[in-house]
């Protein structure tokens, strides 16, 4: 008697809030319930919080066949409101899953929807969502309408820890579950955590009542007391028992199984028993008849006692191309230095072009087989040691007849006037002679009182053959002057130094044309100056002439002198 008080307690407080009868689906760790009962989305809604759920969620493909599945038990066949919805100022998302609505219950959006009809699209309004089943308007699904408008009939969603099965009975007797959010039912497929059943035994005896308690320590939920209820003797239906029923002078008849079964939760059913629990294997465990079987993970093989696994080595048979590494269940491929893994599973190796990276080489790059060699342009040589490229002075082998110029991969050679360069640049030939001088011209140097001065013609000659001045006037009164020779000479290009590495040069796109016009101005230029030089030397000697000192004058100088006559006659006139 003492057991039933609280039970009888917990049965008054179920009952303390009659429940309504409406259609019920428990399943998984959830209960749905059909409410046929007219008004808004917002009513409804406080309906279901108030048993303790929300307006129904539906997360998955197989969440929405329950639904339907209640729907057509119950032979509904009107729209009823779910917990999907649009609030005020919210914008409809075309682009969405859920069009921009949300679930009441929160949570994540999930990846499912099942959309009838597209809802229409708005900003202002509060749009929901309602179930329509499947029937001639088409084959059903979610349909939006203001929240404020009734409709008929919703769906609520309670959350549970877990179920307990159908409670057993050993006689004929009547069941009644009252349920946490207040529905009671008497076809319950499962019955939630803290459900109370009620048990109208056939034989008259008094009223039994069990509840869904849990979890247990071996896991899961069951009835307390575990039941068969509505005792009887094992006579009767094997007192309610799978396989065996035991009874005993005093004793309510208990059921038991056979050996290599035990009972289930509702001490009633048989079922195998677990040898897998605890697991005796090291890889998985396959319970059997009267035993188990042990596997092991891929990569694994059963060891010779049956129960361990041992790593196979793959490696062993050789699947890579060029290294393999084992490890625990399975294997790695590695490629040598200069190769990268290619195929399924990286097995195969494959080159790497380490050329086509820039900056791998100063100049020229090589790939070759799991490496790269660098080389360096002609007129270039790699440095002992180094990785870069210094350039070759060739002009120091003496490559010309003449000049040589050097520059950044290369040389070329400076002919003299009347040379041509070879078609390679590399060398001189001779050629027609190119005169480069400048015609004869005679100057007269401007003569003085009494003195007459001459000048000779000052003839300059190009190339090499360095311009004399021939003679210098003389002068009457004037210390003669003898040839004076005045030589200059004209520079001559000699090869260029060798550039470091890195300063570019253009030089070597000059061609002999331009060069021998550099000597030809040249040899003008020089001409020009020794003419300017004799002009300056001559007026210097005339200025000095003029300023020396005329002689003396006498009296003498008033007259003129006749020839001498005879003396007889002299007589002066």
């Amino acid at each position: 008697m003492a057991t039933l008080r609280p039970l009888l307690l917990l049965l008054l407080l179920a009952w303390h809030s009659r429940g309504e009868d409406v259609d019920v689906l428990c399943a998984d760790s959830a209960c749905y319930t059909l409410h046929r009962n007219e008004g808004s989305w917002k009513s409804a809604q406080e309906r279901c919080r108030n048993n303790g759920g929300n307006l129904a969620a539906v997360g998955s493909a197989s969440e929405a066949a329950r639904l339907r599945g209640l729907l057509a038990t119950a032979r509904w066949a009107g729209p009823a409101w779910l917990g999907l919805a649009l609030p005020k100022g919210h914008c409809v998302q075309p682009q969405e899953l859920l069009r921009g609505f949300s679930w009441v219950a929160g949570g994540e959006p999930g990846n499912f929807s099942e959309w009838a009809s597209e809802p229409a699209v708005t900003c202002v309004s509060a749009r929901c969502v309602a179930l329509r089943p499947p029937g001639p308007h088409g084959p059903g699904g979610w349909a939006d309408r203001a929240c404020r408008s009734p409709l008929p009939a919703f769906l609520c969603k309670f959350s549970f820890q877990g179920m307990c099965g159908l409670l057993p009975l050993a006689g004929r007797g009547t069941v009644t579950y009252q349920t946490p959010f207040g529905v009671r039912s008497a076809h319950l497929a499962a019955a939630p955590f803290g459900t109370l059943a009620e048990v109208e035994c056939d034989s008259g005896r008094d009223s039994a009542f069990a509840v869904c308690k849990g979890p247990l320590a071996g896991g899961g939920f069951a009835w307390h007391p575990p039941g068969p209820l509505c005792p009887v003797t094992c006579g009767q239906h094997n007192g309610g028992c799978q396989q065996r029923c035991l009874d005993g002078p005093g004793e309510s008849p208990r059921c038991a199984c056979h050996p290599g079964y035990v009972l289930a939760a509702d001490m009633a059913s048989c079922v195998p028993e677990d040898s897998c629990h605890p697991n005796p294997c090291q890889g998985s465990c396959r319970a059997l008849p009267g035993g188990f079987e042990c596997g092991c993970e891929p990569g694994y093989a059963l060891a010779a006692d049956g129960r361990g696994c041992s790593d196979v080595d793959e490696c062993e048979s050789g699947p890579c191309q060029h290294q393999c590494h084992n490890i625990p269940g399975g294997f790695q491929c590695q490629c040598q230095p200069g190769y990268r893994p290619a195929g399924p599973a990286g097995r195969h190796c494959v080159d790497v072009d380490e050329c086509a990276h820039p900056h791998s080489c100063p100049q020229l790059c090589i790939n070759i087989p799991g490496s790269f060699r660098c080389a360096c342009r002609p007129g270039f040589q790699r440095q002992p040691g180094g990785d870069f490229c210094q350039d070759v002075d060739e002009c120091l082998r003496d490559p010309c007849p003449g000049a040589c110029r050097n520059f950044l991969g290369g040389y070329e050679c400076l002919c003299p006037p009347g040379s041509l360069w070879d078609g390679d640049g590399h060398g001189c030939s001779p050629g027609e002679a190119i005169t480069n001088s400048i015609p004869q011209s005679s100057s007269s140097i401007p003569q003085s009182s009494g003195i007459t001065s001459q000048s000779s013609s000052i003839i300059p000659q190009s190339s090499s053959i360095i311009p004399q001045l021939q003679s210098i006037p003389q002068t009457s009164g004037i210390p003669r002057t003898t040839r004076i020779p005045w030589t200059t000479s004209i520079p001559r290009t000699l090869g260029v130094p060798t550039a470091g590495l890195g300063a570019g040069s253009d030089e070597h796109s000059a061609h002999g044309p331009r060069l021998l016009l550099y000597y030809i101005v040249g040899s003008l230029v020089a001409i020009l100056l020794l003419l300017a030089f004799a002009l300056v030397l001559v007026a210097c000697r005339r200025r000095a002439a003029k300023k020396e000192k005329p002689p003396a004058k006498n009296a003498a100088d008033n007259y003129c002198w006749v020839p001498e006559q005879p003396e007889g006659r002299g007589e002066r006139r």
